[in-house]
């Protein structure tokens, strides 16, 4: 039973140093004004269902040069409201200049952090019927 607990707090930890790394890499980034150039598009099937995504790549000046940069995965076309010459802000890691964010779009948690946490809780579930089931 005490098991089911330690689990719990161990994925947990660890769901918050996935946030944390994500904190501390969003401490190094640096925001851009950048142009839309356009987009690689694709098909990807998904079960019976067909969807297109899209890897938009800008063009921005990150103080010493001209930098064309791709997003840094697709994203559904749907999700996409941006038209070619557009400007937009963007957030890049001078580190690595080729690959963007959008601003708006990555404030979210990482995925992984959210399955810590889940699974964490149904750890705590576990460790709470098996406390009143046994006694």
């Amino acid at each position: 039973m005490i098991l089911f607990f330690i689990c719990a707090f161990i994925a947990a930890g660890v769901g918050y140093c996935f946030i944390r790394a994500r904190r501390s890499r969003l401490e190094n980034v640096v925001v851009y004004e950048a142009t839309i150039l356009g987009y690689e598009e694709r098909i990807v099937k998904r079960g019976s269902m067909l969807t297109k995504q899209v890897k938009p790549s800008v063009k921005y000046n990150n103080g010493k040069r001209d930098v064309v940069a791709e997003l840094d995965k697709f994203i559904p076309k749907r999700d996409y409201h941006y038209s070619n010459g557009e400007t937009v802000e963007i957030r890049a890691y001078p580190e690595l200049p080729k690959i963007f964010y959008f601003a708006e779009t990555d404030e979210h948690a990482p995925y992984e952090a959210i399955v810590c946490f889940v699974t964490a809780g149904a750890f705590l579930l576990v460790g709470l019927l098996s406390i009143t089931v046994f006694g």
